[in-house]
């Protein structure tokens, strides 16, 4: 992994194209996670409540990027552990299999549950809670729930540096605006909607590249940038008639 050469790879435009998309879809995938927390929080007595936030998401940013370092780490073995037939199997094609075939189940479900109204919601204890309790509880949901937008951004690019800017930008920009930004997503729907109908199609990706079949990106981005336009012209009409 050589992290000078993905670090100037950063600043390119498809670098910083990259880096747009994923910390958005980061934006978007967290939203409920924030929620969660929310909910958490609010069990311990205010003063505690700000540090709470700040020490767990803090170490749950530190969990996500040393499991999307070690997720990107395994993906790139590419030596042959087995055969079938004429078709040579590596650990970067099982971990491609089970992540986009992780993406697609999870992301329909969703997509099922998001289409049909129904509201996702997490069992959160209501019992008064110890600060080092919430604190765990914190990271181990943002871990539990982290491995969509982890196999996302593997599957749209193999770039550690901008992959862990990307989740890291995502998750300050998340905390910044997480009130506003759980409004805007509610009243505005079709925004997660299409958010994960393009994380289905990167399952697909995922998927394609453990049959060592390759799908150029730029049909992605082309697809996103198109959908993007025609929903916040869409957007634009709503707010004139309303």
């Amino acid at each position: 992994m050589n992290m000078a050469q993905e670090f100037s790879a950063l600043f390119s435009i498809h670098g910083l194209v990259t880096l747009f998309v994923l910390s958005v879809l980061e934006l978007v995938l967290g939203v409920d996670n924030i929620i969660f927390i929310s909910l958490v929080i609010v069990k311990l007595p205010e003063d505690k409540r700000l540090s709470a936030r700040i020490v767990g998401l803090t170490l749950a940013l530190v969990m996500r990027i040393a499991m999307l370092f070690a997720i990107v780490w395994a993906s790139r073995i590419t030596n042959t552990i087995f055969s079938i037939s004429s078709f040579n199997v590596s650990v970067r094609d099982i971990l491609f299999f089970l992540g986009g075939s992780y993406l697609l189940w999870n992301t329909f479900n969703e997509l099922k549950e998001h289409v049909q109204g129904k509201q996702h919601k997490r069992e959160v204890d209501a019992k008064p809670a110890l600060y080092r309790n919430v604190i765990l509880q914190i990271v181990l949901v943002d871990m539990l729930f982290s491995f969509d937008s982890i196999f996302t951004a593997i599957g749209l690019i193999q770039n550690f540096v901008i992959m862990a800017a990307a989740v890291t930008c995502g998750m300050i920009f998340m905390i910044w605006v997480s009130g506003k930004t759980s409004e805007f997503i509610n009243r505005h729907p079709t925004i997660k909607t299409l958010a994960l109908c393009f994380i289905m199609m990167v399952g697909i990706f995922l998927v394609a590249g453990a049959f060592h079949y390759s799908i150029p990106k730029g049909y992605f981005y082309s697809a996103l940038g198109f959908a993007l336009i025609v929903e916040l012209l869409n957007m634009r009409m709503r707010s004139q008639k309303s």
